[in-house]
């Protein structure tokens, strides 16, 4: 199989896979289930795919869709903390930039990120060098924003509505 069939293989299985799948639904699945997983997964094919790939699979994914990754970034921060993991945080991250890909008027995207910036600190991570590395991949329009969030010192998860809360299976974080 060429390449880009291969490419095109994928995005029809990522459309059918999320198209009838709701937030909703999401929100109720545990933690680190398999939705977890199989979005993961196609977190790291976007991200290993070819710029030209990339934009294709934004404009082909539907609205409703993007939120899904949104959800899924921030449920790989918490998992990330939880298992000391860079590679998911960055995962997280990079679908918080496919979340974005068209940015309702009323989003405010520093607070969904900035969940990022303290989870890097919190392993031990530069913010610098985990947002320089999800802007290679991010939309054009996400790319100078994570650049210039990475290495903002004013980030704090109160400043931005969120809380991190100790529960028996691990640290997880809430807005609001």
């Amino acid at each position: 199989m060429k390449n880009g069939d291969a490419f095109n293989a994928f995005l029809e299985e990522t459309a059918v896979f999320l198209r009838d799948y709701t937030v909703l639904d999401y929100y109720r699945e545990p933690l680190g289930e398999g939705t977890d997983e199989r979005m993961g997964e196609i977190v790291a094919r976007y991200g290993a795919a070819t710029a030209v790939q990339r934009e294709r699979f934004l404009a082909t994914m539907e609205k409703g869709s993007l939120s899904l990754f949104g959800i899924y970034g921030h449920r790989a921060a918490t998992l990330a903390v939880r298992q000391q993991s860079r590679a998911l945080l960055l995962r997280g991250l990079v679908a918080m930039g496919i979340a974005n890909y068209v940015v309702p008027p009323k989003r405010n995207v520093e607070t969904a990120v900035a969940i990022f910036h303290h989870c890097a600190r919190k392993l031990g991570i530069s913010p610098v060098e985990l947002f320089d590395e999800a802007a290679q991949v991010a939309p054009p329009h996400m790319t100078t924003f994570f650049e210039e969030f990475g290495r903002r010192p004013d980030i704090t998860l109160s400043r931005y509505g969120w809380q991190e809360l100790r529960t028996p299976e691990g640290v997880r974080y809430k807005w609001g």
